[in-house]
């Protein structure tokens, strides 16, 4: 049975280097796809989680060594980039739907996020690209930014810092980096799409292990739900912190980022 990762935005901390990125670094560039990487500096992520009994349960992750991440999510062209290289059909188009990653059912450019791509399909452009896909708790680091905020930027909704359906009016998904970024030069870490990341078992950090390299613990599909709907704009900002499961394999407000790890 798939179990929803409950994140407690009051009780999560964040200990490391703080402040010592500029919004606009860039620390590395891939050479396969020019993804744009930035540096997360080592540090600590302390945060409630539910455990195995679906208790509430404070845990400790460590990050020994910084990690580099994508600035943005993987773009239309960068997607298209893998494809054409490596003859790749995805899931949906495998499966002859509807929509797919060319054609959403939505107007979209080589810089919008890449949708209606599955967690194998993310998998597969990693292998490609030389990379892999962010931990759920490199995520949830990355995307805090050292922020003791209710949000990475501040208390209070703030459209300047994110696309959500209040904002596009249902209307799709925007270009990607045309939102503020967090503190660490990240952009749409909430909005605009969701991001599969790996899933570590919680019990692993609970007995007090690096929770940094999950494919070392188990793995299974997952993504951060960050898109908004109109109405309900509180409820469901602080789901930047909480990771769940879905039974569906691929939709239009679904994509990824990538990490790599020094």
């Amino acid at each position: 049975m798939n179990r929803t990762m409950k994140i407690s935005l009051g009780l999560m901390a964040i200990r490391g280097f703080q402040g010592i990125f500029s919004q606009e670094t860039v620390t590395w560039i891939n050479p396969v796809d020019s993804m744009e990487f930035v540096s997360v500096p080592a540090g600590e992520l302390t945060a409630s989680v539910k455990n195995k009994n679906d208790l509430d349960s404070l845990v400790t992750i460590t990050f020994a060594k910084s990690f580099l991440i994508a600035k943005t999510e993987v773009t239309v062209g960068q997607f298209k980039k893998f494809v054409d290289a490596t003859g790749h059909i995805t899931r949906a188009e495998q499966e002859q739907n509807r929509f797919t990653w060319r054609s959403p059912g939505f107007a979209q450019e080589q810089d919008h996020p890449a949708v209606f791509v599955s967690y194998e399909d993310a998998q597969a452009y990693a292998t490609w690209a030389g990379l892999d896909l962010p931990s759920e708790a490199e995520w949830l680091y990355a995307c805090r930014a050292g922020a003791t905020t209710s949000f990475y930027w501040g208390d209070s909704l703030n459209d300047d810092y994110l696309w959500h359906r209040g904002n596009t009016k249902g209307t799709g998904t925007r270009p990607v980096a045309t939102r503020k970024p967090n503190k660490w030069g990240l952009y749409d870490m909430v909005g605009n799409v969701r991001e599969y990341v790996t899933v570590c078992d919680v019990r692993y950090a609970e007995r007090g292990s690096s929770w940094t390299r999950c494919p070392s613990y188990k793995t299974r599909q997952g993504f951060i739900a960050d898109d908004l709907i109109a109405g309900s704009v509180t409820a469901r900002l602080t789901e930047c912190l909480e990771p769940q499961h879905q039974p569906y394999p691929y939709d239009d407000d679904r994509g990824f980022r990538l990490v790599k790890r020094q």
